[in-house]
Parts: C-alpha cells; structure tokens; sequence
C-alpha cells in the first residue's frame, strides 16, 4: 500500500497535474464564497472541461473544487455573516462576531487550519481503513439512522441559547418547514398551498441565504437608516488580530482532534453531509469549551470546531464512494458522473480494475489541501479589503449575490421570493432573540429523520420496537440521554448562577 501511495504522489506532484489542482481550488474557493454557488456548483462547472483530461487529471481537480468548496463558504461566512455554503452556516456565528471586532484574518487563518486539518485527518482514515468503515456503515439501517436523528435533535436544546422555549419553538418550526415538499412515501403534496415548486420541497441553500444572509442585510439597512455607514469590517486593532498564536493553537489542537472524527463517521454515512457535521462539531466543541462564554460572541473555539468537522466529510464521503458505489452527499453523487465518464466504476471492483487511480485520488485530496492553504494565505487580504468597504456598497453587492446565487441554483423565480420571505422571518426572529441555529437545525434533520422513521416502522409492520433491536440503536438511545443530562445541568447551573448574581446585586444595593 505505502508503495502504491508513494507512486501516487509521484504522479500527482507532477507540474501539469499540480495545475489541475490549483485550477480547482480557485473555482472551488470563488465559486463556495459567493453565497448560493456551492462546491457542487463548482464541480459541475468543472465537468466539462475534464472530458479530454486523463483520469487523475480530471478526478484530483475535482476534488479539489470539492474540498475548495466546501472551505470558502466559511470566507463569506466570516466576512460579511453570510455562509456560501450550507457547511458554513454554524461558522457563521463566531467567524464574523471575530470579523467585525477586526480580528477577520485570525477568524480567516482559524477557519483555513482547521479546514485543512479536517481533510487531512479523514484523507488518512480513508487511505487506512475505507472498507473496513464501508463495512460498518453498511450495518446502518432505517432504525439506527432514525434514532440517530433523534440524538442530533438534542442539539436544538444545546443551541437553545438563554431561552429553552425560544430555542424549542424555533426547531419545531425549522421541522415543520422541513415537511413543505412531496410526501416521499404516498406523494402526496404537502403544505405547498398549490404552487407546483413547493411540491418539490425548500432549497436548504435557499433557507439559508433568506435566514441568515437577508436577515442580515435587513438589519445592516436599519443601521445605515439611523446614520451608521462606516466601513462594513473595522481594521486590525493589533499584530495578532491576522495571526493565529500558539496560544490558540494550544485552544484549537483539542478541538480539532474531537470533531475530526466526528466528521468522519458522519461523512462516512450516506445523507448526511457536512451541515449537519458542523452543527454537531459546533455543539460538542461548545461542552468542551475553555470559554463557553464566548461562544456566539466570537469564539476561535467555535470556528475550529465548525470548520474541523464539516471538512473532515469530504475525505470521508469518498469512503462509501470507492468502496460501495454509494454517494454521501450531492457532491460526492456528482463524482460519481466523473468516474463513469473517465470509464470507472465506483464500487468494490475499482480497487482491482484502477488502484492507481485510487491511491493517485488518495494523494491529490492530500496535496490539494495543501494546495488550498497556499492559495487563501496568498489572497484572503483581498478577499477582506472587497468586503471592508462602506456599508452603503456592501450590502446591495451582497444583495446582488445572494438573488444571483440562489437564481443560479434552479433558474427559479420561486426560490428567490422563498429566500426573500426566510429573509423577512430571520428579521423578525432575529428581533424577538429567536436562536437561529435551532430553526437550521430542524431544518436540516427534519426529511431525514421522518424518511427513515417512517421506513423502519414500514419495514417491521409497526413494530416500534425495532428502535431498540440492535446495538447500534441502544449506543445513540445512550448518547442520546446522557446529552440531555449535560444539557440540562448546564441550564439548571447557568440559572442558578443568574440567581446568585441578581441576589448579590440586590444586596450591594441594599
């Protein structure tokens, strides 16, 4: 194997294939930064230009585009608190509070390592044990990944903020909104109020922009309206405000060894991807926080988790991918087009049929992390100065992104009025202190939870107790239960502490 991995990166470091790399990590980066364009937009702008390339040409370009993507959502998420891609949206909390207390380049830096660390982590679990994981994920059936679901709910409660009610509402209503669609079992419309788009369900990159990038521009309106134009981002304060010091390094190493595996066996289970991966980074780095009090307020903590976790997918999507045939996610579904038409079969065979395709695959997502480091470290000051300009500039250009983007993905007057209609409703959430990430959240799980739901009491005639039929299930019913615990003695201390403080003033005024 070390033989073969070699001879990969034999092939791959060659000038014209190094090209290929740096192409795709452009576009990738670009195309993820501009909200609505995301990395599968950016590999299948790519495709075309792949069909007279060789194998590994057109494979480790792509990937690059993949893992390129998937990172410059979180530029935009920092610098003007819209993420490019639904694998940003949680970064979007800590990076632009960061951003606009003039520490964008440290929050940029933090993102990037974290990112290149995440894909490197699963790049060498993918090159170790892929069948072995393939194996494993095979063993997940409707049951285990519905009650999966269920411990992924619990992040509602984490995320719940101040007000566990708030929080509650907000996921109840981010499930609800995720039920607007054709029903996948009797097709039958639901909550689309006869219009035949909404028959086919809400974009979550349409949900998204409305949510959180509109919602944004709709408050930056209300600002520039009480006479606050200044610069959109404000300068560095200090040296280390674009620099990221050992101290935090010494902050993000933990961190990111937690949420890389956790990206892992997310990526590594079909459906999944890396939104949900970076929600559940977010939170499991948030138990774990040296300073829980910073987070949403502009926590490196945070952006590390996030980033760590979402990236980490993208070495681990391609797990099921070589060795089953099976897609993670939409992206990883597009590669599959690029093996066929390169004349390979994704799936057991490949490993016989091409190796040295596969291990020149395993060395490209290695070098094109690389590849990615150099290309941000040499543009992010540029990325930063377009979106430092007056607020009165950036918020109709980001306006223009966002109507283009989400255009862009279906060619659908529809979704543009959906994601103007999320905008106004993130306002207005945003106003009664509504946690955002909770509707996200619900969102998010909402059609996976209820199609495997639904298939396993399908599948067992009714028979509920097939959540608890086998070992699998029990380990997530445990995880489950025990995040509840800390959740809920979190809640119950932070009251309590309220309570001491309010006391104490009360007798400092006495």
């Amino acid at each position: 194997m070390l033989e073969m991995l070699l001879a990969g990166f034999m092939d791959v470091l060659q000038p014209e294939n190094l090209i290929f790399i740096f192409g795709g990590v452009a576009v990738g980066t670009i195309l993820g930064a501009i909200p609505g364009l995301t990395a599968t937009m950016a590999i299948c702008l790519i495709i075309p230009i792949t069909y007279t390339l060789t194998p590994t040409q057109s494979l480790i370009m792509l990937l690059s585009a993949y893992n390129a993507g998937t990172f410059g959502g979180s530029l935009s998420a920092i610098l003007i608190g819209t993420p490019g891609t639904p694998a940003a949206a949680a970064t979007v909390r800590d990076g632009y509070q960061l951003a606009q207390q003039g520490k964008g380049g440290k929050a940029i830096k933090v993102a990037l390592y974290a990112s290149c660390f995440g894909c490197l982590f699963s790049s060498v679990i993918l090159i170790l044990i892929a069948e072995p994981i393939a194996a494993y994920a095979l063993k997940f059936g409707p049951a285990e990944y519905a009650v999966l679901m269920i411990f992924a709910l619990t992040l509602i409660a984490s995320a719940a903020g101040k007000s566990m009610i708030k929080g509650l509402l907000g996921g109840t209503f981010g499930l609800i909104v995720g039920c607007v669609g054709m029903d996948s079992m009797y097709t039958i419309p639901r909550l689309a109020f006869g219009s035949l788009k909404l028959s086919s369900g809400i974009d979550l990159v349409v949900m998204l922009i409305g949510m959180l990038a509109l919602s944004e521009i709709l408050k930056g309106v209300e600002s520039v309206a009480a006479g606050h134009t200044a610069a959109h981002l404000p300068p560095e304060k200090e040296k280390n405000d674009s620099r990221v010091t050992k101290e935090d390094l010494k902050i993000m190493v933990p961190h990111m060894f937690r949420s890389a595996p956790l990206g892992c066996a997310i990526g590594a289970l079909p459906g999944l991807g890396p939104a949900l991966a970076c929600f559940l980074g977010y939170d499991i780095g948030n138990k774990f926080a040296k300073k829980p009090e910073l987070y949403g307020k502009g926590s490196i903590e945070g952006v590390t988790c996030a980033e760590t976790a979402n990236n980490a997918v993208c070495g681990a999507n391609m797990v099921p991918l070589l060795a089953l045939g099976v897609p993670g996610d939409t992206g990883a579904a597009v590669l599959i087009g690029a093996f066929i038409v390169q004349g390979l079969t994704p799936g057991p065979l490949v490993f016989k049929e091409s190796p040295e395709t596969v291990y020149n695959v395993y060395a490209g997502l290695i070098v094109c992390n690389l590849a990615l480091a150099v290309f941000v470290l040499l543009t992010w000051r540029m990325f930063k100065k377009i979106c430092s300009v007056e607020t009165t500039i950036i918020y109709p250009a980001v306006l223009m992104f966002c109507v283009v983007g989400v255009y862009a993905l279906n060619r659908s007057v529809t979704d543009v009025w959906v994601m103007l209609i999320f905008g106004v409703v993130g306002y207005l959430l945003s106003k009664f202190e509504f946690p955002m990430a909770t509707v996200l959240i619900g969102f998010i799980l909402s059609p996976i939870f209820e199609k495997n739901f639904r298939r396993a009491l399908t599948l067992t005639d009714m028979d509920f107790t097939c959540f608890f039929s086998s070992p699998l299930c029990w380990v997530f019913w445990a995880a489950t239960a025990i995040s509840l615990f800390v959740i809920v003695r979190g809640k119950i201390k932070s009251s309590r502490g309220q309570r001491s403080r309010i006391t104490e003033a009360s007798e400092m005024e006495g």
